[in-house]
């Protein structure tokens, strides 16, 4: 079976039932059309009694479309070799996982989605994995180093800038920014700590909480109750994240070096906001089967994706918060438009640096530039 028969006949077909089977089950829900017309809808009861948010593929150029697909796929494979488990179907698992990543949008125009991936396979930034020293930070007495790392396929972007602080041998770990850019724009798709859990002896745990008590210097100057445009909600401005504020930092100012002046902000993925609540109503399945009652499964179900629904809120509303405080230190960002304004993202100009009102911020984006001196 060639690519194009894996993708239309398999790949597209299974995920009408949101069940895509690569020797692992997926939960990728999507619907297909080809010129208008349906080439599989999801059944009904795929859809009842459920929230999900059922995208559709709009392939309107098909020529095009399988054009950019297979160019797509030859680039992915080389990417992703060795980094897909042996025990999947690699084919199969890279043709699944690129919509992952689609917003409605994109659902819409997959063709420049699919242009966007493959431009994101390549390196955003010219750094190595290995880390490299950018520079001594007087405010956290501390070397800041950054990389950038191959990511797995089930990330959402081939690359992600990795920041860490490090002092006599320890280290704090910044939020992971997973990016990639296309046509001289950038997009930014999560600022995440690494779930990963280290082993770290006592020492480290020590230098940790001091960076993290250090980092809080990001508030100085700033005034919840004078300085925010709605002073009946002060967590606007204020529920954020010091140490994502530092790693906006160090990105913005990379992708400034570069000449970059737009920036992009996915917010709402359908098919991952799907594959959860799908996995719950898995769950509860095989909790029934297995003889629980089912009016307790029904609840505790019930709970999780209440519980799900408000994590993806948090998370949405946690990143534009983010970006609306850098907006607020730095004179050069300004957040353009929000999501659903426009399109699906959230829109943000990044011009010269000029200035940058908070201390700790200010020296993180400096660093980048080269303006202070290695330790």
């Amino acid at each position: 079976m060639n690519i194009l028969e894996l993708f239309y006949n398999v790949v597209a077909k299974e995920a009408s039932t949101g069940r895509v089977d690569c020797n692992m089950m997926y939960n990728v829900l999507f619907e297909t059309k080809i010129n208008n017309g349906f080439l599989y809808k999801s059944p009904e009861k795929v859809k009842e009694n459920h929230s999900f948010f059922i995208p559709t593929l709009e392939i309107k150029n098909i020529e095009e479309f399988n054009e950019v697909l297979l160019e797509y796929y030859e680039k992915a494979k080389i990417f992703y070799k060795g980094k897909i488990n042996k025990e999947d179907d690699f084919d199969k698992t890279i043709l699944t996982l690129l919509w992952n990543n689609a917003t409605e949008d994109d659902f819409k125009n997959p063709i420049n989605y699919i242009r966007r991936y493959i431009s994101f396979l390549d390196k955003p930034f010219d750094l190595d994995s290995e880390y490299r020293n950018i520079g001594y930070s007087d405010l956290l007495e501390s070397d800041i180093e950054i990389a950038l790392k191959e990511e797995p396929i089930h990330e959402e972007t081939p690359y992600g800038l990795y920041i860490r602080s490090t002092k006599e041998g320890f280290y704090y770990d910044f939020p992971i920014i997973r990016l990639g850019i296309h046509d001289n724009k950038a997009y930014i798709y999560a600022v995440q700590q690494d779930k990963i859990k280290k082993e770290e002896n006592d020492r480290n745990y020590e230098y940790q909480k001091k960076i993290h008590r250090k980092l809080f210097k990001v508030n100085d100057g700033f005034e919840k109750e004078t300085e925010i445009d709605n002073i009946n909600n002060p967590e606007n401005l204020t529920g954020i994240s010091p140490s994502a504020l530092v790693a906006l930092s160090i990105c913005f100012s990379k992708l400034e070096e570069m000449g970059i002046q737009e920036i992009i902000v996915p917010t709402f993925l359908p098919v991952r906001y799907n594959a959860k609540e799908m996995s719950f109503i898995y769950r509860r399945k095989s909790m029934i089967g297995k003889g629980y009652d089912v009016e307790k499964v029904n609840d505790s179900i019930h709970d999780l994706i209440e519980k799900h629904e408000q994590i993806q809120r948090n998370l949405s509303d946690k990143l534009l918060r983010n970006i609306r405080r850098i907006e607020y230190n730095f004179e050069n960002v300004e957040l353009e438009s929000y999501p659903y304004e426009y399109d699906c993202n959230s829109h943000i100009r990044l011009d010269e640096y000029s200035d940058c009102n908070n201390k700790l911020l200010k020296e993180m984006y400096e660093l980048t530039k080269n303006k202070r001196k290695i330790k």
